[in-house]
């Protein structure tokens, strides 16, 4: 089939309009041919008592299943539900936190209506069998705009067109699924043959794109949660033709692939009460419809009442499997058949064959050969460097391009970071009843449940806030020996602290007051080895760090509230990010006045809120003014929390490798992180936990009010609803800040003294432990798993750590993996020696050319572990070296990575060679440089991090 849509010129422009959309085909998908996996043939079964409803009681045992006249064991039995699901929003309070969150419904319903506009008759006269007349296409676009009104929160609707047209993807946008489903006009991509006889109507090229069309629908949808539906509104289409085509085993496979990806396809006769039925059009729909537990409608002018049927999924659905014997792979046709062995009368749905696998035909595709892709990974060699390298050890020289897999190789790499990791630390301070922090506690005194299992804690530290930083390396030529000068690395400062004002949320009266704390604090705290700066989420004002306090105070007056974006009710209504997610997640951002103001308290609130402010003719127009403040809100809201995350990240990152204590203190009102902007904060946290940079926050707000009685508003008094909501959203804002700070080891002040909560959050505890451990079978579907820490002592101990994480979206690869774990070692500044490598450092000066820094890597082969491979011994060493300024910024990093394929004599060789040297080279200029060299082998997985000290004259 594939074959023959790709030469035809209407099927190409069909995929053109279609696939941008739905995606593209597995590469491996050799067309609609079914592929029993494994010998097991899944049916589908619905049973249904007298009245229609789903019968959902029965067991394995009640059911008998016949392969062509053969009862079959029923190996595999599964029972699927569908009922509705609801689920606390991830986002609002923990429930230790004292607040009840508001259930929420979650996308688990996808409905996809496919629109058969192929088989609209644009001719003269009474459209031939088959056919639909345009008054019949307008009543079918009708019905389904009508039943689009009655979506609920959680369901999800996406318009397909066979003939390519106006589709939307699965959205709960009324507006946009309603524009879609308007008449459209006609032309070439929605009329077919319209001057053509009956005779020459192309049936055999509209029934196979119609066929490659559901085949894309079902790939769109296989990886949806909760229930899967496809309802097929067409006049249908015959399987076969005594002369030209036959897809009775497409759409076998359609059948197949259907009950493989969990879709249950409903139809509809959209020709409603023909006086003249021709049966074979019926058989394509009857068929998809039985075959995966869904309904067929025919003979029906209700087209309302039939659409509605066909969109709600039956609530049980039977799944049998059973492994055929001696199949003979001949690509025959097998009859199935259902019964209950018990005597009630009850009605059997189920799936009416299959189609065994054609032996000649998987040969044929067998023996072709598989397309051999470009390997990523491919080296390529530096053969200067190899060539140095072997001939220092006794291997054959490399020659270019390589014949054959070379002994060793180096090969430049990008040096480029991404946090993926499923290890979680988590900060944890303890302290005692006056408040001092406890230092002399061991890992056997800690208990961490994560989703109330006890977890082994695999890693244990204990860091001091009066911890010396360990000396760097020396700088200067290097030796044969590689034995250091006596050249003393430059001091350093041992304390920063920067403070970050939320400008993006911030109020204009909330300022004097966090300002005058600042100010304070800097005129009565700083010591001459604290360094402090100044910045602002909308990156408006910034003062880097310096010892200077008048430069902060000198910048604090031109901090002013700076959201992205504004509007004109702001003065009066302020709907907040929080609220626009709730009304998008509970009725979506299009709903239905006045039915979905009793259903959303956040909706109501708004509305509520926008009487109050705006005086407008009537309360549909109240309603759709408060609408457009939501979509706005919801918009702006994500792009200004976005914002927030990625400011402290960045400045997590600039703070990284600065020597001492490290803290950030966060001056907002707070912000909410939605459930699609969770892993940005995660990322922040592991970030921050591992550069050792405490972040502790400060709610501007002080001991805030509630905002349901402020009294410069009038109007009516709002409902208890009302005023339970605005309490919540006021209370959601403090969350991210508490998470930060209990995240990281910071404080989180929540009161009016200011000035006690900015010179708290500069002192860092004097002692942090800082638990890790590996969650057992942990699940890749992005939920929250709140976690509890305990002491194991006798005395009464304060614990304040991390309230939960977010589980990765996706599972990590082995390359991911190594690559975070060489990010981690190059943001620290702690010492690793794991590997048999050395750091060196040779300042070259030339004529006529700046001065270059080259950072030298000792590497002793025969230290490292080596895998047998083949007639090889193999192991892969990548080494980055960093290069940062005196203040602990990033300036440049290399890669290399030394491949090592040795046959058993070079490694009987090596073991009495001197180490060898790997070499990256950077342009500097005059100044104070801090090198940053970090090795991992592939088969060891050991690091080892080293620092060094340069100073360019």
């Amino acid at each position: 089939m594939n074959s023959y849509a790709k030469s035809n010129i209407f099927a190409a422009r069909f995929l053109l309009l279609f696939l941008p959309l739905v995606g593209t085909p597995a590469q491996n998908d050799a067309g609609p041919t079914i592929k029993v996996e494994a010998n097991v043939v899944l049916v589908p079964v619905v049973v249904r008592d007298r009245d229609g409803n789903a019968v959902a009681n029965l067991k394995r045992d009640d059911f008998q299943l016949f392969d062509n006249g053969r009862e079959q064991e029923i190996r595999q039995f599964t029972v699927e539900e569908t009922g509705r699901n609801m689920a606390i929003d991830r986002s609002l309070p923990a429930p230790e936190a004292g607040t009840k969150a508001a259930p929420a419904a979650v996308p688990d319903r996808f409905v996809g209506l496919v629109i058969d506009d192929l088989r609209i008759w644009r001719g003269g006269g009474d459209p031939p069998p088959g056919f639909l007349s345009p008054g019949d296409d307008v009543h079918i676009r009708e019905a389904a705009r009508r039943y689009i009104g009655t979506l609920q929160p959680a369901d999800r609707v996406a318009i397909f067109q066979t003939s390519g047209g106006h589709q939307v993807d699965f959205t709960a946008d009324r507006t946009a699924l309603a524009k879609a489903l308007q008449n459209p006009s006609p032309g070439d991509s929605n009329q077919i043959a319209p001057n053509l006889p009956v005779e020459r109507i192309p049936v055999e090229r509209t029934s196979r794109e119609t066929v490659l069309l559901l085949q894309n629908i079902f790939q769109r949808m296989a990886h949806l949660p909760g229930q899967r539906n496809v309802v097929f509104l067409s006049p249908g289409m015959a399987l076969r033709d005594e002369s030209r085509y036959d897809l009775t085993s497409d759409t076998m496979a359609l059948i197949d692939r259907a009950v493989r990806s969990g879709i249950v396809i409903d139809s509809l006769d959209a020709r409603g009460l023909y006086p003249a039925p021709n049966l074979a059009f019926n058989e394509f729909m009857a068929r998809l419809a039985d075959g995966t537990g869904g309904r067929f409608i025919t003979d029906t002018n209700d087209m309302d009442g039939a659409i509605h049927k066909l969109a709600g999924t039956p609530k049980t659905i039977y799944v049998l499997g059973f492994s055929p014997e001696a199949l003979k792979q001949n690509g025959s046709f097998h009859e199935l058949r259902v019964k209950l062995r018990s005597q009630r009368k009850l009605d059997v749905q189920a799936r009416k064959g299959y189609w065994e696998p054609n032996a000649k035909e998987l040969a044929r595709r067998q023996g072709q050969p598989p397309a051999q892709a470009e390997s990523k990974d491919t080296p390529e060699v530096s053969t200067v460097e190899s060539n140095a390298i072997a001939a220092a050890i006794g291997a054959p020289a490399v020659v270019a391009p390589p014949s054959k897999e070379p002994e060793i190789s180096t090969r430049d790499s990008a040096v480029s970071f991404k946090v993926q990791t499923n290890l979680v630390e988590v900060p944890v301070v303890v302290r005692d009843r006056e408040g001092h922090a406890v230092g002399n506690l061991q890992k056997d005194d800690f208990r961490v449940l994560d989703k109330g299992k006890r977890q082994q804690i695999s890693r244990f530290r204990v860091e001091k806030a009066a911890e010396p930083v360990a000396p760097p390396a020396p700088s200067g030529k290097a030796q044969p020996s590689f034995r250091p000068d006596q050249a003393v690395p430059p001091a350093r400062p041992d304390h920063y602290v920067a403070f970050v004002f939320d400008d993006i949320h911030i109020q204009i009266t909330d300022l004097p007051q966090i300002s005058a704390a600042v100010k304070r604090y800097l005129g009565s705290s700083l010591e001459p080895g604290d360094r402090v700066a100044l910045f602002t989420t909308s990156g408006k004002v910034a003062v880097d760090f310096t010892t200077s306090a008048d430069a902060i105070n000198e910048a604090l007056p031109r901090i002013r509230p700076s959201p992205r974006t504004g509007s004109a009710l702001k003065h009066c209504l302020n709907v907040s990010y929080f609220q626009a997610t709730q009304v998008e997640q509970q009725v979506s951002l299009h709903p239905i006045y006045p039915d979905d103001l009793a259903r959303s308290a956040a909706l109501n609130t708004a509305f509520y809120d926008t009487g109050r402010c705006v005086q407008l003719p009537d309360p549909k127009s109240t309603f759709d003014t408060a609408m457009q403040e939501i979509r706005d809100a919801f918009v702006n809201g994500k792009q200004e929390t976005r914002a927030t995350l990625m400011v402290l990240q960045n400045l997590v990152r600039h703070m990284a490798l600065m020597p001492g204590q490290r803290s950030i203190i966060l001056a907002s009102p707070g912000f909410f992180v939605s459930p699609d902007l969770q892993g940005q904060g995660t990322d922040l946290l592991a970030l921050a936990i591992r550069a050792k940079v405490l972040i502790s926050t400060i709610d501007v707000r002080g001991v805030w009010t509630s905002p349901a009685f402020d009294a410069s508003q009038t109007g009516r008094a709002p409902s208890q609803d009302v005023i339970t909501f605005k309490d919540l959203d006021a209370g959601v804002n403090d969350d991210e800040l508490i998470a930060l700070a209990e995240g990281t080891g910071g404080i989180a002040n929540l009161n009016n003294d200011f000035f006690g909560g900015v010179r708290k959050a500069a002192e860092t505890p004097e002692y942090l432990y800082v638990l890790a451990f590996e969650p057992q079978n942990l699940k890749i579907d992005g939920s929250f798993h709140p976690l509890k820490v305990s002491v194991e002592t006798r005395q009464k101990l304060a614990v304040q750590a991390r309230r939960g994480y977010w589980a990765p979206k996706r599972a990590d690869d082995p390359a991911a993996a190594s690559k975070q774990e060489i990010e981690n070692a190059v943001f620290s500044t702690d010492e690793m020696h794991s590997l048999p490598v050395e750091l060196h450092t040779q300042l070259v000066k030339t004529e006529g050319a700046g001065p270059k820094l080259d950072v030298l890597a000792s590497v002793d082969l025969k230290q490292l572990r080596l895998r047998k491979a083949d007639d090889r011994n193999r192991n892969d060493v990548t080494i980055v070296a960093s290069l940062f300024d005196n203040n602990g910024n990033f300036l440049v990093g290399a890669e290399k990575i030394l491949q090592l394929r040795l046959k058993d004599e070079t490694v009987q060789r090596i073991e009495h060679d001197q180490p060898i040297t790997i070499k990256a080279t950077f342009d500097v200029k005059p100044g104070i440089y801090v090198v940053r060299l970090v090795a991992r082998d592939a088969e060891a997985q050991e690091i080892t991090a080293q620092n060094g000290a340069v100073t360019v004259p």
